[in-house]
């Protein structure tokens, strides 16, 4: 499939018929070459895509939007870096609602249509903070039946006005831009350009009870309060106050307010 208006978005794009993982493939080319900011790779396939915690990304051939995009932040405050994935979120939920279709984002990195998620961000950071190469896949136009978990709809599925992953590609990276560009003129600070409260309005998650689950299998519950000036979730339990930075978070049940 051919992406112009991707490309007329994007610093130069590539697109892969199928690929193992557009991630990997962007992070490697890196390597070989000199890119510049906003160099896109976008595939109809990928069969090892992966999420965080390692997680597969599944979905039919030519049913979703699957790219990755190459940044070169040079933030004033390092902490900057930390608010790329919920950065890319956030492009997504406008894109989706430009669609028509009502959208929020649960911490750190998901994009939710009525609960289930329609896409996921996975950044990768190089080790000196220099790069970052950050993927994400929306789900297009998936069938109930095409979707891995009940927990997963596609754009299709909520009624959105146009299935035409060119412009929802191009939509994305457009959205990113902006949200890029303001943060990179704040210096990495994401309370400063509006982000981080632009974050807090779109959020699925604060408010909600929450269980996280970090890896070494240990899990707490609590309510999530707050994103920190960091991109960290601020979840208060019955005895204490966590800043949770990796884990996964299960949403137990809406957070009621008084009448």
């Amino acid at each position: 499939m051919e992406y112009p208006k991707a490309s007329q978005v994007a610093s130069g794009l590539e697109f892969l018929a199928e690929t193992g993982s557009t991630n990997q493939d962007l992070s490697a080319l890196a390597k070989q070459t000199e890119l510049p900011e906003f160099f896109t790779l976008v595939t109809d396939f990928q069969s090892a895509g992966r999420g965080r915690l390692d997680r597969a990304w599944e979905a039919p051939p030519a049913s979703s939007v699957m790219a990755s995009v190459y940044l070169k932040p040079r933030f004033e405050n390092q902490s900057g870096v930390g608010w790329i994935s919920l950065l890319v979120a956030q492009a997504i939920k406008q894109t989706i609602e430009d669609l028509g279709v009502s959208a929020n984002i649960k911490w750190p990195n998901d994009v939710l249509i009525s609960g289930s998620k329609v896409s996921g961000v996975l950044a990768e950071v190089s080790q000196d903070l220099s790069s970052v190469v950050v993927g994400f896949g929306i789900n297009v136009s998936q069938e109930a039946k095409d979707l891995p978990v009940q927990n997963a709809t596609s754009l299709l599925l909520a009624g959105a006005s146009s299935l035409d992953r060119d412009s929802i590609l191009a939509s994305t990276l457009k959205n990113l831009r902006v949200l890029y560009s303001e943060l990179v003129a704040a210096g990495g600070d994401a309370q400063v350009c509006g982000l981080r409260q632009q974050l807090l309005d779109s959020s699925a998650t604060i408010g909600q009870l929450v269980e996280v689950m970090f890896k070494d299998q240990e899990s707490v519950m609590g309510r999530a309060v707050d994103i920190d000036d960091t991109g960290r979730l601020v979840v208060k339990t019955q005895t204490q106050t966590l800043v949770v930075s990796a884990g996964d978070i299960l949403h137990l049940r809406a957070y009621e307010q008084d009448d």
